[in-house]
């Protein structure tokens, strides 16, 4: 058994500070060790009772020193021998009872020490203490030996829990500062600089607690650490995380199931067209802008393990260690790989769900888009009044424009919850005319990245917006009607708009700046100057992350406006709101020219 070290004088309530015994966050193992104080305040007793008799002691033996010492002292001595050995017997006796009462108290601390030790190595937990140097006490629990892998006993603490080499000057400073006396931070907010997790070399979860020991001056003494093994709580969470996101990428499948075929199908398009032998890498601008959007949908439909694969293909493709054509196109074939095996396990997942026929639903049949402008394509070559067709599409396979945006309407709601910010209902305003979903269709599928810069860049956090006087959950609003030229055409008009944090056009200068130095832009005005937001390659964020940043989402969004005939720009006025104007052709005819690229993929 390990011998406990002599201590300095320590207030028994404050020699191990742990955790509520009520705590939820309090493993059920500590408690038995809160439990156990109650048996170590007994041993505390004991050997108080042990100072007692050593006082005892001490007045035994001064006694008979007192009565050697009479003749020196000018006193007679003891002459007769009952006086002396009472003396004697007296002293004999007192010695004996103190000797068996020490007995007895040596028996129940080294019972309890024992009893204790036992304890702790039962726990499964690591325990161990460190000074101000550094040093690892010698005591400690056995589970460490398991936990973090070696004896901790005299090595330094930095090297029992493998804190990196370029991080041990900063672990040493947090080490002084936990030390310091009268410091402005407390124990509790230092030690959440310390390591929180061990790095077990078998991948298990081993997470990292600190009790402070204090001395009766409340001085820091020694640290305690305690290790826990959490590694099949932790898989246990992963696995219910998991099973909570295959719930919501259903409900969402479910929801919009056929945004859910379209991004199926833009899917297998990107897979089939990235197997091109000749891709270069100059030319890979229209696979980063596919994979981009790809990136948007497939995270709309909580697919995280794809969406977080076609981020990974879109960061390795834009790395400056590919130098060649050859390089990019490994890379690429890899990734291509990855979506493929991803897509596949989608798909079975979705199969095996709802059976391999899920476009029936009981007794409905969902009738195919395509199917309908078959019939609509027979009629035409049988030369059907155009009128009778347009009204047959009109009625039958045209939609309301407001119904196509239920899905950005749910992304929108998503993204602000992900971000900490807060939504009213989006507004629909306007005739809601019927759309044709086909001519347009890559046209809604790349308004994502609209959604995604109104909620990074345009809707204000709530406590910003309650500074500016603002309600605190934005409001974004679409507006949508059909209008006529001077030529008699008619137009598709479409107007979202935020009252957010609007458009900086110094921000955008600043960009520019220092990108394109002696570009013309500096002749441009406010208004001008933010149309280049939809320049590639072009953002104001700084750093990049899940929802913009990558300078190419509000590019795909013009081209697609652009294949389509039409216009969008985008107006703003500062800390009031921003309104991005789209114009369409007006299209109530689903002829597609034959073997073509959709536009979302085209070059």
């Amino acid at each position: 058994m390990a011998q406990w070290p002599a201590m300095p004088d320590i207030t028994p309530q404050n020699d191990l500070s742990l955790p509520a015994v009520e705590s939820a966050e309090t493993p059920s193992s500590l408690r038995d060790v809160v439990a156990s104080k109650a048996v170590l305040t007994e041993a505390i007793r004991q050997v108080d009772i042990i100072h007692t008799s050593l006082a005892g002691m001490t007045a035994i033996v001064l006694m008979l020193l007192g009565a050697i010492a009479l003749p020196i002292l000018g006193y007679p001595p003891v002459r007769q021998l009952s006086p002396f050995l009472i003396m004697i017997v007296a002293s004999l006796a007192g010695i004996g009872g103190l000797y068996y009462l020490n007995y007895r108290v040596h028996q129940h601390v080294s019972q309890q020490a024992r009893l204790t030790e036992v304890l702790v190595n039962s726990l499964g937990q690591g325990f161990l203490s460190f000074d101000r140097q550094g040093l690892c006490g010698q005591v400690y629990s056995q589970a460490c030996i398991d936990l973090l892998e070696t004896m901790p006993a005299g090595k330094n603490i930095h090297n029992v829990l493998r804190i990196p080499e370029s991080q041990r000057a900063d672990f040493k400073d947090w080490m002084d500062i936990l030390y310091m006396p009268n410091h402005a931070l407390g124990f509790d907010d230092v030690i959440k600089f310390m390591p929180q997790f061990f790095p077990h070399s078998q991948g298990r979860r081993i997470i990292l607690m600190y009790r402070p020991i204090r001395a009766k001056d409340d001085s820091l003494y020694q640290v305690v650490v305690i290790a826990t093994d959490q590694t099949e709580e932790y898989a246990a969470q992963q696995r219910a995380q998991q099973q909570q996101n295959f719930a919501e990428m259903v409900c969402r499948i479910f929801k919009a199931r056929n945004q859910f075929r379209t991004t199926l199908a833009h899917l297998r398009e990107f897979l089939e067209l990235s197997e091109r032998p000749d891709i270069k890498r100059d030319e890979g601008a229209f696979l980063l802008r596919s994979l981009h959007t790809l990136k948007a949908a497939v995270m709309h439909f909580h697919l995280l393990e794809l969406g977080e694969i076609i981020n990974r293909l879109e960061i390795d493709l834009r790395s400056e260690a590919i130098t060649s054509d050859d390089q990019f196109q490994r890379q690429l074939k890899a990734g291509r790989q990855r979506i493929a095996e991803a897509l596949a396990k989608v798909k079975s997942e979705v199969r095996d769900l709802v059976g391999q026929d899920y476009e029936w639903r009981d007794n409905t049949h969902e009738v195919e888009e395509s199917a309908i402008y078959e019939f609509v394509q027979a009629m035409q070559a049988k030369k059907v009044d155009p009128e009778l067709i347009r009204h047959f599409l009109g009625s039958i396979a045209a939609v309301p424009i407001n119904d196509c945006f239920r899905s950005f309407e749910r992304e929108l709601h998503d993204l602000a919850d992900i971000m900490g910010k807060q939504l009213k209902p989006v507004r629909y305003t306007g005739a809601d005319p019927r759309v044709l979903t086909q001519p347009i269709q890559n046209f809604l599928f790349s308004l994502t990245h609209v959604g995604r810069n109104i909620i990074d860049h345009g809707i204000e956090p709530p406590i910003t917006r309650m500074a500016r006087g603002k309600d605190p959950a934005g409001q974004i609003s679409i507006h949508a009607e059909l209008e006529h030229d001077d030529l008699g055409a008619e137009w598709l008009h479409l107007v979202i708009s935020d009252d957010g944090n609007g458009i900086d056009p110094s921000r955008i200068r600043s960009r520019l700046a220092s990108a394109d130095p002696a570009g013309s832009w500096r002749n441009e005005d406010d208004q001008t100057v933010i149309q280049r937001i939809f320049n590639w390659g072009f953002s104001t964020r700084e750093l990049v992350n899940s929802i913009s940043g990558h300078g190419v989402g509000m590019e795909a969004v013009k081209r697609e406006v652009n294949l389509l005939g039409g216009t969008i720009q985008v107006q703003s006025e500062l800390y009031k709101g921003t309104r991005f104007d789209i114009r369409v052709p007006y299209v109530l005819d689903p002829k597609k020219p034959a073997g073509t690229l959709s536009p979302a993929l085209a070059v």
